[in-house]
Parts: structure tokens; C-alpha cells; sequence
């Protein structure tokens, strides 16, 4: 459900010069969907476009994974906004993924607030962090925002270019359960969804979800309890001679968004237009941890000079 979102998003939200038909210039020299720039909106590896873009190093490196816990309840290093980010991952595990901004880190947590908008549809959040990860652990204390029908939050770990993603949705259709799902090359086979064991109100309380993603299988956790074990043996498609397994270096992302006023099937899935008057519609992280499979260290890292 992600891309969908990113798009409307940067067609609503990015002004710049065209890319793709008109190439990026050295003084904005990265693309995203169309648009040229020379900050971390644009040039950050989770967004940039290397084949558009004024040249293939335009982009930003990509700073790959280390242990790491974001503590949200404590100030410094944990998340910036993307106006401020300048490609140094020790400043920022985490960043809003787009301007206008609705999240914030407030109230010893890391808020992400869905806004109505003059159309009557809502404008949310994703908060991206700034590592990426291929295979490891990640366990995230959570609240969330879908007080609401209609109102979808979401923890996912997927790479956009390749479309391999790993995700948990909430759906305010649905306050007591959370959804898991997982995608290979943009194959969106909604289908394959399982639902958690059933779990107190999960905007009024806070859970610990967690993902579990292995060379050879994924499991999805909700408060230590494994209620799905996906393996990559049985993911094997003759006819394609593939495993459909996600498999690609990916980024952590956390969003909420306005799944009521989308196409029809998503918007029964979300479950209806949103109710305004149960304003405010926020999902709320305490704390997220990641424990990475493959144990280098990240020291040829350099950030970029800008």
C-alpha cells in the first residue's frame, strides 16, 4: 500500500525541475518521481533515482545496518525532519520521508498524525530510517493511529525500487488485530494477509511488534507470541523458476495515511470513509530496535559533503 501513498505524496508535496524527459542539472542533481533537488529528500538513498538523476553518484550512498535502538522517549540522534537530515545517519536513525511534515517526536514518543485536508481527505506521515537492512530483527513499541475507519497505519521493511516488502498494516475496520503481509517485486498478492492473534485495542494501548526476516524465512511477533512463519521453501514458483521471497536490502518505514478515500477495495479493506470527529488520528512509537543478521560494521561509511 506504500507506493500508492509515496505518489500521491510527491505529486502533491514536491515543487522542482522535471526529470526522466528533461535531465537533472549538477545544481539539482537528483530525481524523485519526476522532480529534481539537492537535499535529503531527494538525494537520500531510500528515495533517489540513480538513472535519472544527473549522474549515477548523484545519489547518496547507502549506510547499511548496525545494531541500533531508537529511543524515542529521549532527545538526540533518534529522528530529524528530512529539511534537516544531511546524510549523516549518527545524527538521525529516522527521518519524515517528506514536506509538509506531520510527525514529530513529542511527548516521549514518535508521533506520526494523519490531517485532514480542504478535499476532506486526509494527509499523513512516513518517518524512514536512515539505514538499510537486509535480513535482521526489528521490534517496535507502537501505537496506532486508526481511531477511525479508514485511517491505515503501518510498519513495513520494504526496498521501493525492487518492490520486495514485509510489513504490518492496522485498519481501523479492526482495532484488535494487526495484519501481516509480504511482497516480491511488486507482486501485491493481499490474499496471502494473516492476521495476529486477537490483542487489547490496539490505538488505545501499546504493543511490541516485531519482524523476524531470515535468508530462510520470515516471522512476525506481536508481544513476544510468533503467530506466522513465512519460509522461503515454500515460496517457490515453478512456472518463474523464483523463490518470491523478499530478498533485497530494504528500509524501515513507519507510516499513516488516509486509506478511506482510496479505490474501492482499499477503501473496504481500510474500512470506510474517515470519521473527522474522532480526531486526532496518531500513531505513536516508543521505541524501535534493530538487530541486523549479517554483523560488519559499517566504518567505510562517509556522509556526503553538502
Amino acid at each position: 500500500m506504500k507506493t500508492a501513498l509515496l505518489s500521491l505524496i510527491f505529486s502533491a508535496a514536491v515543487l522542482g525541475a522535471k526529470c526522466g524527459t528533461q535531465d537533472c542539472g549538477k545544481d539539482t542533481p537528483c530525481c524523485v518521481k519526476g522532480f529534481c533537488n539537492r537535499n535529503a529528500m531527494y538525494c537520500a538513498p531510500f528515495s533517489c533515482e540513480p538513472g535519472n538523476s544527473f549522474a549515477p553518484t548523484s545519489c547518496w550512498a547507502t549506510p547499511h545496518c548496525v545494531d541500533h535502538v531508537a529511543d524515542f522517549t529521549k532527545s538526540g540522534g533518534s529522528f530529524a525532519q528530512i529539511a534537516d537530515y544531511k546524510g549523516n545517519p549518527a545524527t538521525a536513525a529516522y527521518v519524515s520521508q517528506f514536506e509538509p511534515s506531520n510527525a514529530k517526536q513529542a511527548n516521549e514518543q514518535l508521533e506520526l498524525t494523519l490531517v485532514k485536508q480542504a478535499n476532506n481527505k486526509g494527509f499523513g506521515a512516513v518517518v524512514i530510517g536512515t539505514r538499510a537492512i537486509q535480513y535482521g530483527t526489528v521490534t517496535a513499541v507502537i501505537k496506532s493511529g486508526c481511531k477511525s475507519g479508514g485511517v491505515v497505519s503501518s510498519m513495513i521493511v520494504r526496498n521501493d525500487k525492487i518492490g520486495d516488502e514485509i510489513d504490518f498494516e492496522f485498519v481501523g475496520a479492526d482495532r484488535s488485530t494487526v495484519q501481516s503481509n509480504y511482497y516480491w517485486h511488486n507482486e501485491l498478492d493481499y490474499t496471502k494477509m494473516v492476521k495476529s492473534q486477537p490483542l487489547p485495542d490496539t490505538v488505545a494501548n501499546y504493543h511490541t511488534y516485531q519482524i523476524v526476516w531470515a535468508p530462510d524465512s520470515i516471522q512476525w511477533l506481536v508481544n513476544g507470541h510468533m503467530f506466522r512463519t513465512v519460509k522461503r521453501a515454500d515460496t517457490w514458483d515453478a512456472a518463474k523458476g523464483v523463490f518470491k521471497y523478499p530478498e533485497a536490502e530494504a528500509f524501515i518505514s513507519f507510516s499513516v495515511w488516509d486509506g478511506g478515500s482510496g479505490e474501492k477495495g482499499t477503501a473496504d479493506w481500510a474500512g470506510g470513509a474517515i470519521n473527522w470527529g474522532a480526531a486526532p488520528f496518531t500513531m505513536a512509537i516508543k521505541s524501535v530496535a534493530v538487530n541486523c543478521y549479517f554483523k560488519g560494521n559499517e566504518t567505510t561509511y562517509k556522509p556526503p559533503a553538502i
